[in-house]
This record gives structure tokens, sequence and C-alpha cells, in this order.
């Protein structure tokens, strides 16, 4: 009788030893992600300060591809990593500026339209883009009902709104390859987050070519060239590029500049085993400020 007492005591006792192991176990885990939560918010507020002091010290009247901002930068924190890459939002083409006011701004639906014969996207698509963006509820040649939800008849708010529009798969937001031909996405060379001017110091050469229907292939890749060696201090620097000439520089003026004042901070955080993902975008116009930020 004594025999089976003891044994069911050790059973408890080895019963109650698990759960305190266990709470223990769990107690300190939690300790720990609360420390390395605290830790993450710390270093993510740092980040955000070093990058708003890295636009803040750089030339604002000029903005190219070589700047150190523009480089992606690795910074050791003893701990763990963080990676830094920014991106101007200028070097793309901005299709909020397809709508002044409550009309069709033709010029750059020009501009559009050809981005999108050099992608060999559906013109369909830039139609239900539009039917997205202007204001009224009356359908422009796009989509404007959708099966669960109207169309939004204002302007994008983020990249991947985009997603929403009809037609715009996988493919069409992420780029594909044709005939053994990379061909970009539309995260590649528009975003909402752009003044509306293009920075010719960094724009793709999808980007350059869209903006008139002169400059071709040779042309951009001329322009590119050209960037890489002397990048353009004004606009009008554009005419000493080999292929350029005063009438397209004339068209294309009121859309391009060589500075740029937004710009887009992917950050990576890595502590320990752990990856978070900061998104900042910042506007820097007499001071760099923070839009918006988030953290994954």
């Amino acid at each position: 009788m004594i025999l089976i007492v003891v044994i069911i005591l050790i059973g408890s006792l080895g019963g109650i030893v698990l759960n305190l192991t266990e709470d223990r176990y769990i107690f300190e885990n939690y300790i720990k992600n609360k420390i390395e939560t605290e830790e993450i918010f710390l270093i993510s507020d740092s980040a955000s300060e070093a990058v708003i002091k890295l636009l803040d010290s750089d030339d604002k009247n000029i903005d190219y591809i070589g700047e150190f901002w523009s480089q992606t930068l690795p910074v050791d924190i003893g701990k763990g990593k963080v990676i830094i890459e920014i991106a101007d939002q200028e070097r793309y083409l901005n299709p909020n500026y397809l709508i002044k006011g409550k009309n069709l701004d033709q010029k750059m639906y020009n501009i559009f339209e050809r981005l999108f014969t050099i992608l060999e996207i559906n013109p369909k698509i830039l139609n239900n883009i539009i039917d997205w963006i202007d204001p009224d509820s009356f359908s422009s040649g796009g989509e404007e009902e959708y099966q669960l939800f109207k169309a939004k008849n204002s302007k994008l708010d983020t990249l991947d709104e985009l997603r929403l529009i009809k037609g715009i798969d996988d493919h069409i937001f992420n780029g594909t390859i044709k005939n053994g031909e990379f061909k970009p996405g539309l995260r590649s060379v528009i975003s909402p987050y752009s003044n509306g001017k293009v920075n010719i110091n960094t724009a793709s050469k999808w980007v350059l070519m869209s903006l008139d229907q002169d400059i071709d292939e040779s042309l951009a890749s001329n322009i590119l060239s050209y960037r890489a060696e002397k990048p353009f201090k004004r606009v009008d620097d554009l005419i000493n590029v080999d292929g350029m000439n005063s009438d397209i520089l004339y068209r294309i003026k009121p859309y391009i500049d060589v500075k740029s004042q937004n710009f887009l901070a992917n950050i990576e955080l890595i502590i320990g085993d752990r990856k978070y993902k900061l998104v900042i975008l910042l506007n820097r116009s007499a001071k760099t400020k923070v839009i918006w930020k988030k953290l994954y």
C-alpha cells in the first residue's frame, strides 16, 4: 500500500515538474520574443533616421544611379544585419497623372500607350487602369464593374493596388520572358508615388522610350551610356546625346527632370534566425520626411 502511494506521489511530482518546465520554457520564450520585438522597433527607428540623414545630406539638385543612396547598403549590427535598398520613384511613370481634373490627359495617355506597346501588354488593361482611377463611375472603354466590388474611381494609393485591376496577373505585374527576352512587368516601370516627372538620370530604357515616338531603343541606350559617364545636370544636357534633337527635347521637356523627390526604402532586418522587412516612403523637399512606413 505504501509503495503504491509513493509511486503515485512520484508520478504527481513528475507531472508538476514537467508542467513547471513547460511553463518556464513558454515564459522564457515569451520574454525573449518580447525583447527581440522591442529591439526590432529600436533598430527600425534607427534605420529610418539613417535613411533620412542620408537623403538630407545628398545634393537635392541632381540624383543619379551610382550615388551612395542608390547602392545596396549592408550594415553589420553585431547580433544581426540591416540591408538597405533605396529606389527613387521618379524613375517610374505615375499612372495617377493619366487623369487631369476629371478628364483624360491625352499626352500622358500617349506615353502610357507607347509603354504598353513596348512591353507588349494588352492596351485594354490601360483602359482598365484609367477606369479604376478616373473620378466618375462611367466606363471609358475599360472595366468599371467587378464581380465583388466596383472600380475605385480614385487615385492609386499603393503599387499592389494594381493587382485588383482586371487583367493584371502575375506576368503583367512582375514581368515575363518572351522569345528569350525579358519584358518587365508594371511594377518595374510605374509607381503611384512619383511626382509625375521622369528622372532621366535613373529611368529605365523602357520608360525613356515611352516618352516620345522618336526615342527608339538605340537612342534610349545612348542616353543610358551618356549618363553612366556623365549624369545630366540639366534637362537641356540631353541635346548632347547622339541621336537626340531639339524637337524631341522640346516635346518631352515638360515630363522630365534630373532630380527626384520621392524615395522608397526597402530595409531587411536580420536578427538571429528572424527576418523582418521595413518599407518606408519618403518625400524629400526642403527636408526629408516619412510619408508612411510598414514593418512586416
